[in-house]
């Protein structure tokens, strides 16, 4: 587990990456044990995750089987942030981009976190808005975070726009299918 300033670091590093700036990678810990320390960020980022959660779940009304929900809930999370990661070996070596698989897994786990963060924020600030106008925020948000995204993968696997689009679109298609495993997970029955 990474230190508490060591993790203000690879933040500082996703941040400027989200400013555009791929010097952001240098500010990751791009070794073997930084490749597992990154996955820390999912820690990180819980809290912002069970807000939007809780959001979501007060606005459409709470499960009947809480115990149930919370256990599915935290299933969905953790295959969410090890689904994209298992892909990506074979991707990256299939696009014979795998000696850059531990900067792209690295960058894409410390930039979640300020993607969740953002939701996090974007959907307690919709909570004073209209609901038109809270969609039309959510909907620029998720294009924010889509740009982030490629841009993040672009910078760490340093490849073309087109491969990292595509594996911005696998990872969106491989979170769909996580949630639709979630999704009959709290089925009845």
């Amino acid at each position: 587990m990474p230190t508490s300033l060591e993790i203000a670091r690879y933040l500082q590093g996703a941040w400027q990456l989200a400013q555009g700036d791929e010097r952001g990678i240098a500010r990751l810990d791009l070794s073997l044990e930084g490749f597992w320390g990154s996955f820390a960020a999912a820690l990180v980022a819980a809290p912002a995750y069970a807000l939007v959660l809780i959001e979501q779940y007060a606005t459409l009304g709470w499960p009947q089987h809480l115990p149930g929900t919370v256990l599915a809930e935290s299933l969905a999370y953790l295959a969410g942030w090890i689904a994209f990661p298992i892909a990506a070996v074979f991707l990256t070596r299939l696009l014979g981009l795998g000696g850059r698989y531990v900067p792209l897994i690295v960058a894409a786990n410390w930039s979640s976190v300020l993607q969740i963060t953002l939701y996090a924020l974007v959907v307690l600030a919709g909570l004073a808005l209209p609901r038109g106008l809270r969609t039309l925020l959510l909907f620029g948000t998720t294009v924010a975070v889509l740009v982030y995204q490629w841009f993040v993968i672009r910078s760490a696997l340093r490849t073309s726009s087109g491969i990292a689009f595509a594996l911005v679109v696998i990872d969106v298609l491989l979170s769909m299918a996580v949630s639709r495993t979630l999704d009959g997970l709290l089925q009845p029955g």
